[in-house]
């Protein structure tokens, strides 16, 4: 009886799972925009591996030729932050093209580098003052603090008195009404920064667009007689959710279509962010940082203005990987296992898919954040050990007199670790983490259907001293980084139900060990080390 509840368990569990696989390959309609064409777009032109930090870099006129005419299919206008790195002959580029450049001057915390921005963009705006509409002086440099509100004054004075183009600063929209009796008369218009997704109060996908309204219109309020436009504003297609502010291709492109609607009803002038995905930004903002591009790198489109959307064009290849790595796994168990009736025989295919689902969810989320070899090889680890452990605790699972051994505590106490790691991460840190669920997921399943089946086998794991530590210490972490996030944050949810699954056997198993009739008449001891 006890292996059918197990075997019903491990049905749900896969179904559910599937769900998650196959979902986002399903076609969702997006109300279409309006627009075939996108005003302006940030650019940068740093591929994976290359970063604005790097200072031996230098992108080729080719790159920039051919980034360019791809965004030319799609707009007629980029934004840049700066000269440096090669981008100093952008300009040159688009003027080919007919494009137009928003030409950005990178404002920082070092004199000389400031000096070397600034002089390189009045050479080049004086130089194509046809292509280059307008002068960025300085981005988000207060909010970083890199300079105070009367040093960017001076620097936005400078430049207007020696360019042609109109001149402005841009910053978060915050700033600027903090700031705006010291710079409002230093610009020809105003650059605000709308983020919804990166707002103190991060804005849900239904609200996301009004808030921009009402920000713009705010703004639109306070420098009445000055034109406003909106330097920034988009939504990230990948990473961690905040609050109700879930990524996603499908919120994405809902938000990029609804933005530029709204704006050309309103005649508002508007720039989105940004033209491709950059993975350097992953080491300043996490995952979500990479993947606000509306073309992949390379110039693949992904956001599009018209017509049906999927939520992950790759959903397929998941699948795959989940059915291989369950057969993989169910081929272990089968192994592993000294005897295997049909029950058992069922509970390990089940089982082994349902394993296989969590390790392609794993996978994914690999793919998207690893940043470095460390990271590759520290999501490798973990990988390894999920399949491990899907091995161990199913050959569990399905035996007819199930008991457990040093391996098995060994793999619980790994995996606490992992769970306390990401738990003290997000609790401490939590603005640029994801919600790994899947690192933990199978051994907190396991645990659950190991109660199911007959709470004396849970309890009877082997443990030692730190699995107390591990667990009882994760438990206010988990509910800190949860309650930060509030109860719209259904990652957190998910992830803070698995780590409080996880943990639970070793904190029961501390405080009642005492009471011997807590596992019953026959107590726990003889559930340790049986053959499985």
């Amino acid at each position: 009886m006890g292996r059918s509840r197990v075997l019903a368990g491990l049905v749900v569990a896969v179904l559910v799972l599937a769900g998650v696989l196959v979902r986002p390959g399903i076609p969702v309609d997006v109300t279409d925009s309006a627009m075939s064409r996108v005003p302006c777009v940030s650019y940068a032109p740093f591929r994976d591996g290359e970063s604005p930090f790097d200072p031996s870099f230098h992108v080729t006129r080719e790159r920039l030729a051919e980034d360019l005419a791809h965004l030319k299919t799609l707009t007629s206008c980029v934004r840049t932050y700066a000269s440096s790195n090669g981008l100093d002959q952008l300009a040159a580029e688009a003027e080919k093209l007919g494009m137009h450049v928003l030409l950005g001057i990178w404002i920082g915390g070092s004199p000389v580098d400031n000096r070397s921005e600034v002089e390189r963009a009045v050479t080049i705006a004086n130089a194509y003052p046809q292509t280059v509409k307008a002068v960025i002086v300085g981005n988000e440099v207060l909010l970083r603090r890199e300079q105070a509100p009367e040093g960017m004054a001076a620097f936005l004075r400078e430049v207007r008195s020696r360019v042609p183009q109109p001149v402005t600063y841009a910053d978060v929209w915050e700033f600027w009404t903090r700031h705006a009796e010291a710079l409002k008369n230093e610009v020809d218009f105003v650059t605000v920064h709308i983020l919804p997704y990166w707002e103190d109060e991060p804005a849900d996908i239904d609200t996301a667009l009004r808030h921009v309204r009402d920000v713009r219109e705010s703004v639109g309020a306070l420098f009445a007689g000055q034109d406003v436009l909106i330097g920034e504003t988009g939504w990230p297609t990948r990473g961690r959710q905040r609050e109700g502010a879930e990524p996603g291709l499908v919120n994405a492109t809902r938000f990029i279509r609804g933005v530029l609607d709204m704006a050309d009803s309103n005649g508002w002038r508007v720039n989105l962010i940004e033209a491709f995905d950059q993975m350097w930004k992953r080491d300043q903002e996490g995952t979500v940082g990479g993947y606000w591009g509306l073309q992949q790198t390379g110039g693949k489109p992904k956001i599009l203005l018209k017509g049906p959307v999927v939520e992950d064009p790759d959903w397929l290849q998941w699948v795959l990987v989940a059915l291989g790595t369950g057969v993989f796994i169910f081929v272990a168990v089968i192994i592993v296992s000294k005897r295997i009736d049909r029950v058992g025989f069922a509970i390990s295919v089940v089982g082994a898919l349902a394993a296989g689902e969590v390790i392609a969810l794993l996978a994914r989320h690999s793919v998207l954040s690893s940043r470095s070899l460390l990271e590759w090889g520290v999501n490798g680890g973990v990988g390894l050990l999920a399949v491990v452990s899907a091995v161990a605790f199913l050959s569990v699972l399905q035996s007819k007199e199930p008991g457990l051994g040093v391996w098995h505590g060994l793999l619980y106490r790994m995996t606490l670790a992992v769970a306390a790691t990401s738990a003290f991460g997000l609790a401490f840190g939590g603005r640029y983490r994801d919600f790994p669920a899947s690192m933990v997921l199978i051994v907190a399943v396991a645990l659950v259907l190991l109660w199911i089946r007959d709470s004396r086998i849970l309890f009877a794991l082997p443990g030692k001293p730190e699995d107390v530590w591990l667990a009882g210490t994760s438990v206010p972490a988990v509910l800190f980084a949860c309650s930060v996030e509030t109860w719209r944050n259904d990652d957190a949810l998910v992830w803070g139900a698995t780590v409080i699954a996880l943990v639970s056997p070793a904190i029961f198993r501390a405080v009642y060990s005492h009471n011997p009739s807590f596992y019953g008449p026959s107590g726990a001891a003889g559930l340790v080390d049986r053959p499985s």
